[in-house]
Order: C-alpha cells, then sequence, then structure tokens
C-alpha cells in the first residue's frame, strides 16, 4: 500500500500488526515527498497508530489529526506540531524536519524552495506581553547598541542588566524590547519575576508553566516536573522567533530553567545581582546617568513648564540631591508636579533638609526600594553593610573595611565582593570602595534602627 493512501483498518484483530520492515522502508521515503501530510503519515504509520489514537496521545482533536494528512489544514499551530513530535516519539533530526515543514521551509537536506501558500503564523496565537513603552525614557545610548546588536549564531543571545535599586533597569529593558520587537514576529513574552518587590519570588516552574500558557500550550499538557516543562518550553520555542523579557531575577538559578535554546530567540533578563551563574550571556551593569542625561530626565518627567523656570545651576544641585538615581528623579518630578505651588528652587531647598524624606511618594520610596535589597543579605552581610555605611570614609580601601569591621582583610575582601554583587557598594578602582550617597542614606538609617551606633 501507499503511504499516500489512508489506512482504513483500525487496531482489531492483526490488521495493524504488518511488517516492521516494510513500515521503515515506507517511512525512509517520506522526507523525499516533503509534505506535512505525507511526513505525518508516514511516522503514523511506522509509530502503528490510527488517526484516533495518535489524536488521543497528543491531546488533539482527531479532525485535526486529518485535516493536516489530507493537507487540508495548511498553516498549523506550532504547540500542535510539538504535541504531534512527542506523541509519535521522533527524534531531533525529524522533529526539525516537521517543524520546518510546517511552516513552509526546507527540512534538514532538502534543497526544495519555501511554500508561498501564505504565512504560517497567521493561524498561530502570537503573545504581545510587553509593557507601554517608557514616555520618559532618555539616554542609555551604548547600553541599547549593546542590546540590539547582541546576537548568537548557534543559541539564544542572552543580555543580563543588573544595577542598584531604582537606576532604571526595568525602563531600559522594556524600551529595548520595544525597539527589537519588529525583529521577533512569533511573539514578546514578559515575565516578572518578583526577585525583589516584597512579594515571593516566582519559582522557575510556576515560570514556565505560564510561559507555555502565554505560548498556547493547554494546561491539561504542561508536565509537573520542572525539567520537563522546561524541555517543552524549549522545544515550543525551538524553531520560532520570540523575545523573552524576564523582569528583576533573584539569582542565576531562578533564570537558568527559562533559557531558550533556538537561536532565533532573545532574553533580557534584569536584576539587583549580577547573574554570574549563567553561561553565554552578555551582562550590562547599569550606573546612574551622567549629569546632562540626569537633567534631561528630570526635566521631560517634571515638564519643562515646570522644571524650565530654574537655572542651570538648581537644576544641576537639585539632581545631584537625588543622586542622580533615576527612580529618585521620577519621585521628585511627581512631587514639583503635584505642588503647583512651588518650584524646582523650593523642591532643592527640601531636599537640602531631608531628603530621604522628600525622595518618597505613595508607596514608591527610594528607601522601600533600598529595603527590598538589605532585607535579601544574610546577617554577616546587613552588619558589613551598616558598618561601612556609617563608620567608613567616603573611599576606602580594604584595611579600613577590615579595621572598622574587626576582622581580617581577607574576610573583609570577601563581604565586599558579596556586597558589590548586589550593587549595594561600589568600586571606582581596584580595592578602593564608595557607597553611593544615598545608599550611605540608608545604611545610616537602617544603623539606628539596629542600635549599633
Amino acid at each position: 500500500m501507499s503511504i499516500d493512501h489512508e489506512h482504513q483498518t483500525h487496531n482489531t484483530g492483526g490488521g495493524l500488526r504488518r511488517s516492521r520492515a516494510v513500515t521503515v522502508e515506507r517511512a525512509s521515503a517520506v522526507p523525499r515527498l516533503a509534505t506535512l501530510g505525507t511526513l505525518l503519515r508516514g511516522w503514523r504509520e511506522r509509530a502503528m497508530l490510527t488517526q484516533e489514537q495518535l489524536a488521543e496521545r497528543a491531546d488533539l482533536n482527531v479532525r485535526t489529526v486529518r485535516r493536516l494528512e489530507s493537507s487540508e489544514l495548511q498553516q498549523p499551530r506550532a504547540t500542535s506540531i510539538v504535541l504531534l513530535a512527542q506523541a509519535l516519539g521522533l527524534d531531533g533530526e525529524e522533529r526539525a524536519m516537521l517543524a520546518a515543514t510546517a511552516r513552509g521551509l526546507p527540512g534538514p537536506g532538502e534543497g526544495r524552495e519555501p511554500v508561498t501558500t501564505g504565512s504560517p503564523r497567521a493561524a498561530i496565537s502570537v503573545p504581545r506581553q510587553l509593557p507601554a513603552d517608557v514616555a520618559a525614557f532618555v539616554g542609555r545610548g551604548r547600553e541599547l547598541t549593546a542590546l540590539e546588536r547582541h546576537e548568537h549564531p548557534n543559541t539564544a543571545a542572552v543580555t543580563t542588566i543588573d544595577g542598584m535599586a531604582g537606576v532604571g533597569k526595568t525602563a531600559l529593558a522594556v524600551h529595548a524590547a520595544h525597539r527589537l520587537a519588529p525583529r521577533f514576529p512569533d511573539g514578546q513574552l514578559f515575565l516578572n519575576l518578583h526577585g525583589h518587590t516584597g512579594a515571593v519570588p516566582v519559582e522557575p516552574g510556576d515560570a514556565l508553566a505560564r510561559l507555555l500558557l502565554a505560548l498556547d500550550v493547554p494546561d491539561r499538557r504542561i508536565p509537573c516536573d520542572v525539567e520537563d516543562r522546561a524541555a517543552l518550553y524549549r522545544g515550543v520555542v525551538a524553531d520560532r522567533r520570540v523575545l523573552i523579557v524576564l523582569d528583576d531575577a533573584s539569582d542565576a538559578d531562578q533564570v537558568r530553567p527559562l533559557l531558550p535554546a533556538g537561536p532565533g530567540c532573545r532574553l533580557i533578563v534584569t536584576g539587583r545581582r549580577r547573574l554570574i551563574g549563567l553561561d553565554d550571556t552578555r551582562a550590562l551593569s547599569l550606573d546612574v546617568p551622567p549629569p546632562a542625561e540626569a537633567i534631561a530626565l528630570f526635566t521631560r518627567m517634571a515638564g519643562p513648564e515646570r522644571a524650565g523656570e530654574a537655572t542651570a545651576d538648581v537644576l544641576t544641585e537639585t539632581v545631584e540631591r537625588c543622586g542622580r538615581l533615576p527612580l529618585a528623579l521620577r519621585i521628585a518630578a511627581v512631587r514639583l508636579q503635584t505642588r503647583p505651588a512651588w518650584s524646582v528652587r523650593h523642591l532643592l531647598d527640601r531636599l537640602r533638609d531631608d531628603r530621604t524624606a522628600e525622595l518618597a511618594a505613595g508607596r514608591h520610596s527610594v528607601t522601600a526600594a533600598l529595603d527590598l535589597s538589605y532585607r535579601r543579605l544574610p546577617g554577616e552581610l546587613r552588619r558589613a553593610y551598616r558598618l561601612l555605611g556609617v563608620r567608613a570614609g567616603a573611599e576606602f580601601g580594604l584595611d579600613e573595611a577590615a579595621a572598622v569591621q574587626d576582622t581580617t582583610v581577607a574576610r573583609a575582601r570577601r563581604l565586599l565582593d558579596q556586597l558589590l554583587d548586589v550593587h549595594l557598594v561600589q568600586e571606582p578602582a581596584p580595592s578602593r570602595y564608595r557607597f553611593h550617597d544615598l545608599v550611605r542614606d540608608h545604611a545610616a538609617g537602617v544603623t539606628v534602627a539596629a542600635g549599633d551606633c
């Protein structure tokens, strides 16, 4: 029987117990025929399954299988192809051939032209999850260029963005993602991992489930095991061009199972901690913007009609009192906007008096953001942070750090390295350290609360 004819025999008696050699010989001819229907039919016959049995294994409607084999359904969902490949037990090369054929592309080793009967993406649910772009985005030209040019020939390109609380990691990631979105027509995913929001960080298994649901995988088809979920996730995106933004990661272990493998995917990860444990990634560490960009950012957020009346000196000192930290600039701009009687000079006077109190607006404050970083520290790092923040000089070395903590130089270096990794201390030169002004203010506050002074 030719493989172009549909089997009508069901699994009764010996109807499907034909020679394995004949089946394998017939299936071996499938790649030469290179149509989706013949591929599926040949591999189904090799597995000795009826259409009904294949549909049940793949958790698909039998009508879908029939339409695929008859070439009536030209634009199948990517998830249907993944489920069929699993149900048929296809190996890597066969899965690649099936996926390529479903998209109208040549399979491995084939030289045929792409099918032009229509875009296969038309029938796929394409996720568009990016938050709204940042209206007041200013600067970061070097970082944007690095994000846009980062590509990897063999696997997904992964970029991590780290920096202190409030430095603008999410704003950069979202803005860059909107600029990159046209390159990823199969979708853009966004997931907040809640590494430092006060909520419980998202477990990798839960994160995978949410990503799979967004990629149109039915809930009943998502495995319980984390490794199985990760494998399914990689399979679903393997032949698709998808951009994934993971915001506020807590550590590398949370992110590692979420890495796609396909070279068509891009992954942008933000976090306060340097994700040193991830292989083949490009790391961008954000610092506060230079003075000119900080003034432009504050002016755009406050509105030129409010900030435009201030002199250059007043604007410069205002952004410096905010530590040029984007979160602090945003809060100061909001306070100016909501106080019509205030001028920038009046705001500056208040920042001179008590900037910790002034840099708070509703649920947002610099102190609250830094608290979330501080609470994640183990006990010995909290103590080091408090002592160094209050007792060390404006810039200090290892000897001073060791004396302040009454410990050895080696242990002081180890603790400082850990504080560097979470951006609670800065290293302007090798073995020279300092605190950002707002971080030092925060350290003084928690020192008083802990009774260390």
